[in-house]
Formats: structure tokens, C-alpha cells, sequence
């Protein structure tokens, strides 16, 4: 079903929080790394948790992987790999301002590529509610208070970039979501992104002495990888199951 209910709205309020959230942590796990290998440590957690979790339970159906390759393969490219390096290594270049104020705009990409794709219909009531509720947003966070300068442009950019990547991404993954469990979506699309993102992260790797962290950087890692990763992203996939993408 697409009806928007009480405890879907529920989800995606506390979605919203989580990401919301992440901004900050991951802001202060990236003085300690680089993004991608941030990005690699994020994804790969997140695949390897649901990946034993599938095969624990008998549910890989490495058959089923096969028949949606192409699905999947899209799917990790600009969930994961464009997604998630382009918004850590963004956040790195810009103010976290700046990236929470930038990813307001996810409705709205979102309701464009569902319109361009014919994925969904495009209602003049919706637009006006997307439009009306940017402007609340704004007026909480101002676009005064937004740093413009060639600091945070290339930062600012890839926030755009990541902005585009997961609304496609919310956009084409309901098909597949629609005759899979959202688990199992979750769990491939990971970690065949997981396995682009390592490959990105392979040069900063030799380049950075990887030390262990700090009890507070553990604490802020931890939850940028269950709070801020595995758990948004599930939820994310159940959500998809029960409303549009827009």
C-alpha cells in the first residue's frame, strides 16, 4: 500500500532523526579518518551484520541475487558507493550546516526523479506540501546562515551529488522492494557497495597510519555504523515498502 498512516510517519520522524544526527557524528569521525575509508567502515559493517543475519536464517537466496543482479548492482552504485562517498567526503569539505541545510532538498530531487522516471504521478497538491514544507524548514534554519564561499564549494557540490544519488536511489529500489524483503535488499545492496567503496578507499589506506580510537571516537564510530548506517537504512527499506518514495 502507498496510504500514509500514523506509524509510517512515526518511522520516517524517527528516520529523520537518525540521519539527523549523523551530521555531527560523522563531522567529528572524520578528523580521525579519511572519508572513504569512513565510508568502507560503514558499508562493510552494515553488509557483513545482515549478511550473517540472511545466512544465519537460511535467506541469502543467492538465486534470487542473480535474477535482480542488474537491480542490485544500480541500486549499490547510488545508494552506497555515489551516496555515501559523496556525502562523507562532502561533509569533510563543507559545514555540517551547510550539508543538513543542501539534503533538505531530498523531497524534492525525489519527487523529480519519480516524475522523470514515470515511477510516480505529479500532483500540483504535492508539490505546493514539498514547497510549503521546504519554506518551514528554511525559516528553522536560514539560508542567511549558510556559508557561502569557495572553502566549502567543491564540499558543498558533492553534498548536491548525494543529494541526487539517494534520491534516485529511494526512487529505484521500490520495484525491487515491492517482491523482497527489505533485509535482504539492504543486505546485497551493501555489500556489493561495500565492495566499491573499499576499492575507493584503498589508496587513502596506504597513505594513513590507522590508529585505534579513543573511547569517545569509539562511542561516536559506534553510532555512526548501527545509528547512523544499518539501522536508518533498514528502516529506510521498510519504509519503502509502505509509502511512495516521494
Amino acid at each position: 500500500g502507498t496510504r500514509m498512516t500514523l506509524s509510517t510517519l512515526f518511522w520516517i520522524l524517527l528516520l529523520q532523526f537518525l540521519f539527523g544526527l549523523n551530521y555531527l557524528v560523522s563531522k567529528d569521525v572524520l578528523i580521525h579518518y579519511p572519508p572513504s575509508v569512513w565510508a568502507a567502515m560503514r558499508a562493510s559493517f552494515t553488509a557483513i551484520s545482515l549478511i550473517l543475519y540472511l545466512a544465519l536464517k537460511g535467506q541469502l537466496q543467492l538465486s534470487q541475487v542473480k535474477a535482480h543482479r542488474k537491480s542490485l548492482l544500480r541500486l549499490a552504485f547510488l545508494g552506497v558507493v555515489l551516496n555515501q562517498s559523496c556525502y562523507l567526503l562532502g561533509l569533510k569539505l563543507t559545514t555540517p550546516y551547510n550539508s543538513a541545510l543542501i539534503n533538505t532538498l531530498i523531497p524534492l530531487f525525489t519527487l523529480a526523479v519519480a516524475f522523470f522516471t514515470k515511477s510516480e504521478k505529479l500532483l500540483l497538491r504535492q508539490a505546493l506540501a514539498f514547497m510549503i514544507a521546504l519554506l518551514g524548514v528554511w525559516s528553522l534554519h536560514p539560508l542567511s546562515q549558510f556559508t557561502w564561499s569557495n572553502q566549502t564549494l567543491l564540499g558543498d557540490g558533492l553534498t548536491v551529488v548525494n543529494v541526487a544519488a539517494y534520491s534516485s536511489y529511494l526512487v529505484l529500489s521500490r520495484p525491487l522492494l515491492k517482491t523482497q524483503s527489505p533485509i535482504w535488499v539492504t543486505a546485497w545492496v551493501f555489500l556489493l557497495g561495500s565492495v566499491g567503496l573499499i576499492g575507493l578507499s584503498l589508496s587513502d589506506l596506504t597513505k594513513t597510519t590507522l590508529q585505534l580510537p579513543t573511547q569517545s571516537v569509539f562511542l561516536t564510530m559506534a553510532y555512526g555504523l548501527v545509528g547512523g548506517t544499518l539501522l536508518p537504512y533498514l528502516l529506510l527499506s521498510f519504509i519503502l515498502t509502505k509509502t511512495k518514495s516521494s
